[in-house]
């Protein structure tokens, strides 16, 4: 394994149904984690997966836009409109790496991927591996990368020290465990966050106050569970729960977007660097607010630390708009 540490396995079972179902399977667990990088599926028929996947990558994206359109949710928008983005990018291929180095996606025999130069993040096995190929497989992955197994024929626990996936899964629930501790250590309650089926916008703007005052301590331990969540998914998560997770998310998305020289850019990643200054708009009109009258909101429920924030913020706002006309 690349640099000694733990690579991860997962033996699947296609869960979808109809033409191309294999294919379908691989476009959603890929579609959880495409933002980690390449990925490889090993066959025995390249050109025949390729046609596949892309086709039912173009169905899960027309499902994204189908979401997007049924929401009125502002940050539901801003997601589902990057996640879109991102897979209208994704570059698809059967050709070997040095033929196509910059695809995303790559449907390779196992002779193919015997000759591999890089590391995966994600492998998925459609066809029985040699020992020979597993152990290749083993030895060149990254840690913390996936292989997701539909043959199982290959022991990669006891042959080549692989661990279950369901071990990543682990760290997730340890992460938030410790994540919740922390907000409850300063009054925050992540369900309290949560409002029907989306954020509650006072309780968030509360939260927010809080931590822009604790925001280094907070970043570090949102942004290691954030790379543990990242790791393991696919995974399944209660409804209620996946919504504390994006309420938290959303949370630290906005302390690093209001935080001057904060250390991290994944927050910023996971919606946009260019959505910082939606948090000068009114959440009721989608209009940009009048900066007086939401200071003003904040003022009568004594937000110091997110009023003193936003001033910031719209000083860099104005800043970047004077640099247009020089």
């Amino acid at each position: 394994m690349a640099n000694g540490e733990i690579v991860y396995f997962e033996q699947r079972t296609s869960a979808a149904r109809g033409t191309d179902s294999l294919a379908a399977d691989i476009m959603r667990h890929l579609h959880a984690r495409q933002s980690l990088g390449n990925a490889i599926v090993v066959c025995d028929q390249p050109i025949a997966m390729l046609s596949a996947c892309r086709k039912q990558w173009l169905k899960l994206s027309r499902v994204v836009q189908r979401q997007r359109a049924g929401t009125l949710n502002a940050d539901k928008v801003m997601k589902f409109t990057h996640a879109i983005s991102r897979m209208q990018r994704m570059r698809f291929t059967c050709k070997p790496t040095r033929q196509q180095p910059d695809a995303d996606v790559y449907c390779l025999t196992p002779s193919q991927v015997q000759a591999l130069p890089f590391s995966p993040a994600s492998l998925y096995v459609t066809t029985t591996l040699s020992h020979d190929c597993a152990s290749f497989i083993a030895r060149h992955m990254h840690a913390r990368s996936l292989v997701v197994d539909y043959m199982h024929t290959t022991d990669w626990q006891t042959y080549f020290s692989m661990q279950p996936k369901t071990f990543l899964e682990r760290d997730v629930t340890h992460m938030w465990q410790t994540l919740v501790a922390f907000l409850k250590d300063h009054n925050i309650t992540p369900n309290t966050l949560v409002s029907g089926q989306t954020q509650d916008i006072e309780a968030m703007d509360d939260a927010l106050d809080t931590l822009l005052g604790i925001s280094q301590p907070f970043l570090a331990i949102a942004t290691d569970f954030h790379a543990a969540l990242a790791v393991a998914r696919p995974m399944h998560i209660p409804k209620d729960l996946r919504l504390q997770y994006d309420s938290v998310t959303l949370l630290a998305h906005r302390v690093q977007a209001l935080t001057t020289g904060s250390f991290s850019q994944r927050f910023l990643e996971t919606y946009d660097e260019d959505d910082t200054y939606f948090l000068l708009y009114s959440p009721d009109s989608g209009y940009p607010a009048r900066l007086a009258a939401l200071l003003q909101h904040h003022a009568m429920a004594k937000r110091e630390r997110l009023m003193h924030a936003l001033l910031e913020l719209d000083a860099r706002r104005r800043t970047i708009e004077a640099s247009y006309f020089i």
